[in-house]
């Protein structure tokens, strides 16, 4: 054990292991996810004084706000450079946030996402079309999802007929045509996936249009959320969509859940309505999970809505839980993702949410 007062070096012993260990939970060997989180816990306590002063104000582990990204953001290993950082506009929506990676960082959140993918989003598909409705990677170096999406593609993807299609006009509609087109004609399944705005919006345009297509069996539609429009789809409005312009089945159909801070996704894990518009359960995985706490106390719920928290052990220069500022509701069946706190109810809705940041450095 160490000392908390003695900071814990980032090529210290205690994280190789714990590096070696998350890895290892992720691939699927048995490794104790408990013991996992109980050591990510204490690297961020005695790594962060901030961290340390809200865990005993709160609850030992409870999750970090997203606004602290703002603010002051945590971050464990100020003995080495960051290799990545990502922005993130947070949940205030007043500002960019900043989340930097160690090298073994980006290992494991790339490990992650390989590991989800394989799981939830490409079970039975060889080399589908990977079409993303995000920039590319080099367009946008400090999105995360485009990095995310762009690994999926480069992992899975057919080479010749896996391409971004939006840049800074908005979703290049000629490139979709081209690449579904010659889809259609290999037989080959497609995967779009990207914000659920921009589908949305693509899917109008393409009906006004009077374009459509029946994709190959297999193909998949990923709504990555993000809505940025005055009324949020449903489920099964998203579905009809993706049905009517690109033959999708509704089973071809889930949504993902992720944030800048988190290294780790929530797919859909059971196809059953939980949310108000039809939001479905995120599954859980040994190595992420969702729970819900209550905004007033930031106790665990084990059932209803509250604030949505997000336990990602994947997670190694920073705290691993994150009080994310969206709503969830807790289910039998699961935890679905209902939408985002509301700016004007944010102080009032967690107790948290300043306090991480108030008068705190981001490294203790």
């Amino acid at each position: 054990m160490h000392c908390a007062t003695k900071r814990i070096a980032y090529r210290d012993t205690f994280v190789d292991e714990l590096y070696e260990d998350i890895g290892r939970l992720v691939t699927g060997d048995a490794v104790d996810a408990h013991q996992v989180e109980s050591r990510l816990r204490l690297l961020a306590r005695t790594n962060s004084a901030a961290t340390a002063a809200y865990w005993d104000r709160h609850e030992d582990g409870v999750g970090i706000p997203d606004s602290a990204y703002k603010a002051s953001p945590p971050y464990l290993f100020p003995d080495r450079e960051p290799v990545r950082v990502f922005e993130t506009s947070n949940t205030t929506g007043t500002g960019t946030g900043r989340v930097a990676y160690t090298p073994r960082g980006m290992e494991l959140m790339e490990t992650s996402i390989v590991r989800n993918a394989e799981t939830h989003l490409l079970r039975g598909l060889a080399e589908p079309a990977v079409i993303r409705l995000v920039p590319s990677e080099k367009a946008a170096p400090g999105m995360i999802m485009a990095h995310g999406m762009e690994l999926i593609a480069r992992r899975f993807g057919h080479a010749r007929l896996s391409s971004c299609v939006l840049d800074g006009s908005g979703v290049d509609r000629h490139a979709v045509r081209r690449l579904l087109g010659h889809a259609v004609a290999e037989e080959r399944p497609v995967v779009l996936i990207g914000a659920t705005s921009v589908f949305v919006n693509l899917c109008q345009s393409l009906r006004e249009e009077g374009e459509s297509w029946r994709l190959p069996s297999g193909s998949r539609l990923v709504d990555a959320g993000g809505h940025k429009r005055d009324r949020r789809v449903s489920v099964e409005e998203t579905r009809a969509m993706a049905a009517r312009v690109f033959g999708i089945e509704p089973w071809g159909h889930c949504n993902l859940f992720g944030m800048t801070e988190l290294a780790s996704q929530l797919y859909d894990g059971r196809d059953t309505p939980v949310g108000p518009l039809g939001e479905r359960p995120k599954a859980s995985e040994p190595f992420v999970r969702a729970q819900v706490r209550a905004p007033d106390d930031l106790s665990l719920l084990p059932r209803g809505a509250g604030l949505l928290e997000v336990v990602d052990l994947c997670v190694l220069d920073r705290p691993c839980a994150l009080l994310t500022g969206d709503w969830g509701l807790a289910h039998p069946a699961g935890v679905a993702v209902t939408g985002r706190v509301a700016k004007a109810r944010q102080r009032g809705c967690s107790l948290a949410l300043d306090q991480v940041t108030a008068g705190r450095g981001g490294h203790g």
